[in-house]
């Protein structure tokens, strides 16, 4: 049951100013426990139900898509969309909240989430990658994203880690998982992994990272699973007079036309 307990958050000027240096910050609490409970049955609810599949809401972020065999890290898109109560928690608050300071636009900052999954033991990595090698071309983007655990994080079960600074750079140049197409999983190889900074977490507590910004999570080889809840910010973006070269996003749009996949790239 949904607790009404209301939890204020902000954030200090030196967390802040260490968002702005690195690309990245970690809070050691966004939401209440009594609501990370909550969250977990509405979580459990939507991946047991696959909630979306008929409009391409529910895919193995990890495997070709259409694949039959056992999901190594399944994802659920707009979870709001299927339960809009996700909008009025804790967590949809504060996650809008702090990254109206972060992003400094304290009017028109929107939010849409997603879900991703680890299971217990096999759940796949996240490879390395930037979130902007994933969105339009046509725009400049002024994003973040905010990612809670709804269980125990650490490096072993997947938690968050990060290039510090990374953000500062330009987009790298990305490929999909496995150089498979089918596989919307984007992943780079410029990267030094040496760099990493990795940011455990217990539930509730949340990571923030711009869209430029490098990041990965390992491999759940725990006994437990990995449930995350992400919402991606975003203030105004600009028009972009050239759309910027995404190759990788054309080759997966034709292999899903070759295969005869109907299901739209969101």
């Amino acid at each position: 049951m949904r607790t009404d307990t209301t939890f204020e958050i902000d954030l200090t000027e030196e967390q802040i100013a260490f968002f702005h240096d690195n690309g990245f910050l970690s809070i050691e609490r966004i939401t209440t426990d009594e609501e990370i409970e909550w969250l977990k049955g509405i979580y459990n609810q939507l991946f047991d139900e696959r909630a979306g599949e008929e409009k391409g809401l529910y895919y193995d972020l990890a495997a070709p898509r259409g694949h039959d065999g056992r999901e190594v890290l399944p994802q659920v898109l707009g979870p709001d969309i299927t339960i809009p109560e996700l909008r009025e928690s804790n967590h949809y608050r504060n996650a809008l909240k702090l990254s109206k300071q972060l992003l400094g636009d304290d009017e028109k900052v929107r939010a849409g989430g997603h879900m991703i999954f680890k299971p217990a033991r096999y759940g796949a990595e996240t490879p390395w990658h930037q979130d902007e090698a994933y969105w339009s071309p046509d725009v400049y983007l002024n994003s973040l994203s905010v990612w809670m655990p709804l269980d125990e994080a650490t490096v072993e079960s997947g938690c968050m880690q990060f290039i510090p600074g990374s953000h500062k750079g330009d987009l790298c140049w990305h490929r999909h998982i496995d150089n498979d197409p089918l596989i919307h999983g984007l992943m780079t190889d410029d990267i030094d992994p040496s760099k990493a900074v990795a940011c455990p977490l217990a539930p509730g507590g949340a990571t923030f990272h711009s869209y430029r910004t490098l990041h990965h999570t390992a491999p759940n080889t725990t006994d437990n699973p990995r449930r995350a809840y992400i919402l991606v910010c975003s203030g105004p973006e600009k028009k972009r007079d050239t759309p910027a070269p995404r190759p990788w996003s054309e080759q997966e749009r034709e292999a899903m036309k070759k295969a005869g996949l109907d299901v739209p790239l969101l």
